[in-house]
């Protein structure tokens, strides 16, 4: 759904919304005063619904419904009920009164526990069919991302397709390499065997969207032993992994890409320098570090296509639901990452 559909949609929704509001009024509801108060009272009383529906539409639901934030939700509902019943007193019994000279609520009605108790359901009204707006809005991004993120998806399967060879010759290939090594060069054998896995796990895992914490943490030591292999075991990289892993679940080949990035331009001959690879449970929640040194001289985006097709994958799965920051002071680059296991 396009802005313009969506103002358009709005639009039509309150010209029928107020149309039925006033026909019903007309019909029900007999009016002690003459039709300049009825006009000017309707104007009021629609100004605090229109207030009240953006209020909930534009900052309360989506600041609460994706990172389910119930508790924050309900408190939301409750302020701006009161903020219904405070608005509508203020314009109804106070300006409208000083211009008039009538109240709309009489004597004891204005009191503060009935004027809350009898507009909350005219707030409750309204925050019904705003929250529908913003459900079905949410619905139909949803399902927009979703057939983009699909045909993205076919569409790198396709060009994998294309430019891959069999697999299985690949695998069959690295076996039989490790199984001549075995005895001669163990730890050539091993290198072998740590290949062999990382490609199996990128060319079969990578078809399921949700793999196990514990596969992925794998994968990436298998990546860093045998990066450190090109060094001969002398890049100054600290790697602070979760010894106990349970069954928890994350986006497949999430994390790869912040390990490739801090080896790709990080210093790694300075002890005082080091690369640091950091992933810790909290809560239900994955949360990873890295951080690494750069040379000044060298052109670094930390903004560049690999962060922003992160972003952009994490939006799809999270939503609002997550937090990636980046950031640079001189020669220092931190990533920080925090999802929820799915």
């Amino acid at each position: 759904m396009t802005r313009a559909q969506e103002i358009r949609y709005h639009i039509i929704f309150w010209i029928l919304f107020i149309a039925m509001d006033k026909i019903a009024a007309f019909m029900f509801r007999e009016s002690r005063y003459e039709l300049d108060w009825r006009l000017m009272q309707a104007v009021f009383f629609t100004t605090v619904q229109v207030l009240v529906f953006y209020l909930n539409y534009l900052f309360l639901a989506p600041h609460t419904i994706p990172q389910k934030k119930y508790k924050s939700l309900a408190l939301g509902i409750v302020i701006l009920i009161l903020v219904f019943a405070g608005l509508r007193y203020l314009l109804e019994e106070v300006i409208l009164f000083e211009i008039t000279g009538n109240h709309n609520y009489f004597g004891n009605s204005r009191r503060f526990t009935f004027y809350v108790y009898d507009n909350s359901f005219f707030a409750t009204r309204i925050l019904i069919l705003s929250f529908a707006f913003y459900l079905v809005k949410r619905m139909l991004k949803t399902n927009q991302q979703l057939a983009q993120l699909e045909i993205e998806k076919k569409q790198a399967e396709l060009q994998s397709l294309k430019s891959q060879l069999s697999p299985h010759f690949l695998f069959n290939t690295l076996n039989s390499l490790y199984s001549d090594l075995y005895d001669t060069s163990p730890k050539a054998g091993a290198d072998i065997l740590k290949l062999s896995e990382m490609l199996r796990y990128v060319t079969y895992e990578n078809e399921h969207d949700e793999v196990l914490l514990k596969d992925e943490i794998q994968f990436l030591q298998n990546y860093i032993d045998l990066f450190q292999r090109r060094f001969d075991h002398e890049a100054n990289i600290e790697v602070y992994f979760p010894k106990e892993i349970g069954s928890e679940k994350i986006p497949s080949l999430m994390l790869i890409h912040f390990v490739e990035n801090a080896f790709k331009h990080g210093i790694l001959s300075e002890p005082k320098k080091p690369v640091i690879i950091s992933i810790t449970s909290e809560k239900d929640q994955l949360h990873m570090h890295t951080s690494n040194y750069f040379r000044t001289q060298v052109s670094y985006d930390e903004q560049g296509i690999g962060y922003k097709n992160i972003r952009k994958r994490l939006e799809l799965i999270y939503h609002e639901n997550f937090k990636l920051e980046i950031s640079q002071e001189n020669d220092h680059f931190q990533t920080e990452l925090k999802i929820p296991f799915l």
